[in-house]
């Protein structure tokens, strides 16, 4: 069966079983006659989260890119070109169900997905199953803090953020004091650390053989909550045809604060090494580790935060701040590549030995956003963005010290709709 189909399967379900809707619940609901302690036994509903993302890049080199991605600029680019685009490739799909056992328990399932994989193919964002104090499948990294998210229209987030998806076995509870809640979780393991050309051909991919450890700590009351959080990698890698592992480790500090009026005020803060692919700037780009010119194998530290701020000038008429930044580097570094011309030298990638090599990411974000009526949201965003690039070394027998830098401009825009 197609996803045409099964949308369409359970569109007619929801509406032959029961017609009428609930407060709080999506408007496809639907709802089993036969009931545990006043509650129904089986509840399923059909939920739509539509979004139009629109931008027009001011400058600054991402013209390609869907996402305010920092790390995807090219600091040795020119292409300053304006470009405009919409798309509603963020729309996001999702089925819920609860069921509730004999005994009184609850068992709650999610999938979800939206068309991001690529032209608009369908992406598995979430699915797992939640009871006895256990989750199941794949849904947010237990490293960061699936609470948080500021409330901006660009799709990315602040370069230090954590909102990475895998699939995972998490449990959590409380202490004897109900606002103190405990979480551990294996995590499955990253497998495309390394999948960028600078540390290219000496190193390669391995298969990895154990799972993430994560563990966290939430103090949560009515105005938010405290959370800290740590997680612990072994990473395997193959250098020179050998394969050998190095340890990852990092730790972060999350928090948010909200009122009465809805303002409210998100923090995180992060530290480790060998924990870039799970940074929203860096995630996929092979930056948890790299050869040094001792002729070991060391974890890259990193270390970075945001913060931001949404205030609510009336009921429907809000605005958000948001401030970010995301710095990681290699000391010592047997070599890497370089994409720029140098002096006399005809070949753009150029090899660079024993060297440094840092980035720095910086983020900024304002909008203003108007709520129509209670399930949508119109929006405008100005968002700007920083890279700069340090590296030395030697190249073609000259040493290089050098620091590049490149920023980029967009205006992004939209709606979201929720159903």
């Amino acid at each position: 069966m197609n996803s045409n189909s099964f949308l369409f399967l359970f569109f007619i379900l929801t509406h032959s079983v029961i017609s009428q809707t609930y407060e709080g619940d999506r408007v496809l609901t639907v709802r089993s006659h036969d009931s545990i302690n006043d509650l129904p036994r089986a509840k399923g509903a059909l939920g739509i989260n539509m979004k139009l993302n629109g931008y027009y890049d001011v400058y600054g080199g991402l013209q390609d890119s869907e996402t305010f991605n920092i790390g995807q600029i090219n600091v040795f680019g020119t292409d300053d070109s304006q470009s405009f685009k919409m798309d509603m490739y963020q729309t996001q799909v999702f089925i819920q169900g609860d069921y509730i056992t004999n005994g009184g328990e609850n068992m709650k399932a999610i999938v979800e997905f939206d068309f991001w994989g690529g032209d608009g193919h369908m992406r598995l964002r979430k699915a797992y199953v939640e009871f006895n104090n256990w989750q199941i499948g794949q849904n947010w990294n237990n490293f960061g803090d699936e609470v948080l998210w500021p409330n901006v229209m660009e799709w990315e987030g602040p370069p230090s953020g954590i909102w990475i998806r895998t699939p995972h076995i998490k449990y959590f509870n409380t202490f004897k004091n109900q606002q103190w809640i405990y979480e551990v979780s294996l995590e499955a393991p990253i497998i495309d650390y390394i999948s960028l050309g600078e540390l290219e051909p000496l190193v390669e991919e391995e298969n990895q053989v154990t799972p993430d450890l994560t563990g966290a700590i939430k103090y949560k009351r009515e105005w938010g909550h405290f959370r800290f959080s740590s997680i612990l990698r072994n990473i395997r890698y193959k250098l020179d045809g050998e394969t050998d592992n190095f340890i990852g480790y990092g730790f972060t500090l999350s928090g948010i604060y909200k009122t009465e009026r809805k303002n409210n005020l998100q923090f995180q803060l992060i530290g480790g090494k060998g924990i870039n692919a799970y940074l929203t700037s860096v995630s996929g780009l092979g930056f948890d580790g790299y050869p040094t010119i001792e002729g070991s194998f060391d974890a890259a530290p990193s270390y970075g935060g945001w913060i931001s701020y949404e205030y609510y000038f009336n009921p429907k008429f809000h605005s958000n701040l948001v401030f970010g930044y995301t710095k990681y580097k290699f000391d010592d570094m047997e070599r890497y590549i370089l994409s720029e011309d140098l002096p006399n030298d005809p070949i753009d990638d150029t090899l660079v030995l024993g060297g440094d090599y840092s980035s720095y990411h910086s983020y900024g974000i304002i909008n203003f956003m108007y709520d129509p009526f209670k399930r949508m949201t119109i929006g405008l965003e100005l968002d700007y963005g920083l890279k700069e690039v340090s590296y030395s070394g030697f190249a073609n027998d000259a040493y290089l010290d050098k620091t590049r830098e490149r920023d980029a401009m967009r205006i992004s825009f939209g709606f979201m709709f929720f159903l």
